[in-house]
């Protein structure tokens, strides 16, 4: 777990440095790439939804309720949050979180061909996303597009 969260920092940090990296080497960001930027947003939402209800599956299959599942992952999250939970109830939920990361590696494929299939790299992506994220025109800009697509 530790491991896995220091190979989580390094990875935040060196994608931090290659996107402060593009601030500098790229602060015009043309249309049509802020609509695959949008094209791909709109892609992952898609999944996002649908990731959501697998996961509410693999929740009830395993004979627990939602609310219950959450309260139980908000406590297990955050010490200061306390709730009572049956020893069944704990090995629900933690085959449930076990099912869920099981699936961790299909989504991320699955963003990943998303992404590409707008015609972003994935690098691009995510440098688009730290450079519109910092900048508000560009945000705006964004926002025009997803409102138009909406149209």
């Amino acid at each position: 777990m530790l491991k896995s969260v220091k190979l989580k920092s390094v990875f935040l940090f060196v994608t931090m440095l290659g996107t402060f990296g593009l601030f500098a080497q790229d602060n015009q960001v043309s249309e049509a790439e802020l609509t695959k930027f949008a094209n791909a947003y709109i892609e992952l939402q898609v999944q996002n939804q649908t990731a959501q209800q697998k996961m509410v599956q693999i929740i009830e299959a395993e004979g627990i309720d939602v609310q219950r599942f959450s309260a139980i992952q908000q406590a297990s999250m955050n010490p200061e949050v306390k709730v009572e939970a049956t020893e069944e109830e704990i090995k629900k939920h933690q085959s449930a979180i076990e099912k869920m990361q099981k699936l961790q590696p299909e989504l991320e494929k699955e963003a990943s061909q998303r992404i590409i299939a707008t015609g972003l790299t994935m690098e691009r992506f995510e440098a688009l996303a730290g450079l519109i994220q910092n900048d508000e025109s560009l945000q705006q800009r964004v926002e025009a597009i997803l409102m138009k697509s909406q149209e």
